[in-house]
């Protein structure tokens, strides 16, 4: 069984970092009994510092704008590291706002990490230069190393992130696509068969009925019995032709659900909520192939711009139509203007004889489209 919040590598990483530090001062504090009355700021500056660590970082997909509460568990993780650097007199405590660095690649762009890590070491080194009235530029020139090079290397393990996700998320498109031309392919031959059926033995049956027809007119006694059931027989043959070509014609249906599910298993970055009958289908190949196109668009728009971490997606099929509700837990961002994104599925819906509408709802994105399912009613 998966839990919700799985603790990955880096961030056991840091949490073990984080108690090195954590038993490395209390141990050098342990000769120092002036250093004693300020155990009982110290413990809880640190146990603030590593709950804030742990909260920001429990989820194992970290972008975007950060809740409210996670926020705040941010900026007291920084204020508790600032707090125990100039309580405590110990250089390796820079390796608290290190960890804290770390975090920045999934928040914000590098190039604002890089300003805001910048405002931080200039913070940090200064105000431990006033209060101890030393030079700390050797100490802060190493430190300040280490605190870039956590930030590059996160921003690179970022981005590999991101690599990987939308490699999968394409391999999960190839897959859905895979799916819905190998059921193309079978709707072919299906029409092909159906139509060799109709055009070729059809017409060699039809014309061996009318042959037999006018044979019974010439013949009389037992010879006229036997040319009389052979046409019947003839007659019955043509039309289980005619109900199997109707049969394979009407049975050319393509499953919603079934590629649905290829598309939207396990896509990395958010949640996907979808709700779906089994046995929605659509007669017409293109229309599948536009439904997935605008279902990956509207993901994609969601995984880039909105940083939603729950996407939502309803179909249901109404009086021959589909009707699919996209929405998601993301925010839309103030002056937002539709872009090619939203361009490309109305030009694709309107491919396909559909309507496309979209509205901010709780500053929330929502679409509706609907298709034509090319089923009769």
């Amino acid at each position: 069984m998966k839990l919700k919040y799985s603790i990955a590598w880096d961030v056991l990483a840091g949490l073990l970092t984080w108690f090195l530090v954590f038993a490395l001062a209390l141990y050098l504090s342990w000769p120092h009994e002036q250093l004693w009355s300020l155990w009982p700021w110290v413990v809880p500056l640190f146990l603030l510092n590593g709950a804030g660590f742990y909260i920001v970082t429990r989820s194992d997909e970290r972008h975007g704008p950060l809740p409210r509460f996670a926020f705040i568990c941010y900026i007291l993780q920084l204020l508790s590291a600032l707090a125990l650097n100039w309580i405590l007199p110990w250089d390796f405590l820079a390796i608290l706002s290190i960890i804290w660095v770390s975090v920045l690649p999934y928040l914000v762009s590098m190039r604002i990490a890089v300003f805001i890590t910048t405002a931080l070491l200039g913070l940090w080194y200064g105000v431990d230069s006033a209060l101890e009235q030393r030079s700390m530029w050797i100490t802060g020139l190493l430190f300040s190393s280490f605190h870039f090079f956590a930030l590059l290397m996160k921003n690179q393990a970022r981005s590999e992130q991101r690599a990987k996700q939308e490699l999968q998320q394409t391999h999960q498109q190839l897959l859905a696509t895979q799916d819905l031309l190998m059921i193309a392919s079978q709707q072919q031959e299906r029409s092909r068969i159906a139509r060799d059926l109709h055009d070729v033995l059809g017409h060699h049956l039809t014309a061996l009925t009318i042959n037999l027809q006018v044979a019974g007119h010439l013949t009389e006694g037992e010879a006229k019995a036997k040319v009389d059931q052979c046409h019947q027989i003839a007659k019955l043959l043509l039309s289980d032709v005619r109900e199997s070509v109707s049969a394979l014609r009407e049975h050319q249906q393509f499953s919603i659900y079934q590629a649905l599910e290829k598309l939207l298993t396990a896509v990395p970055g958010v949640k996907v909520q979808w709700d779906c009958p089994q046995d929605a289908e659509l007669a017409d190949v293109k229309v599948a192939q536009q439904l997935l196109l605008i279902v990956q668009e509207a993901l994609t728009n969601t995984l880039r711009h909105s940083q939603a971490t729950e996407f939502y997606l309803s179909v249901k099929p109404v009086d021959g139509f589909l009707l699919l509700t996209i929405d998601d837990n993301g925010t839309v961002a103030q002056g937002w203007k539709p872009g090619n994104g939203l361009t490309g599925m109305k030009e694709r819906v309107a491919s396909c004889a559909g309507t496309l509408v979209w509205q901010i709802k709780d500053n929330h994105f929502n679409l509706q489209v609907t298709l034509p399912s090319g089923l009769q009613l």
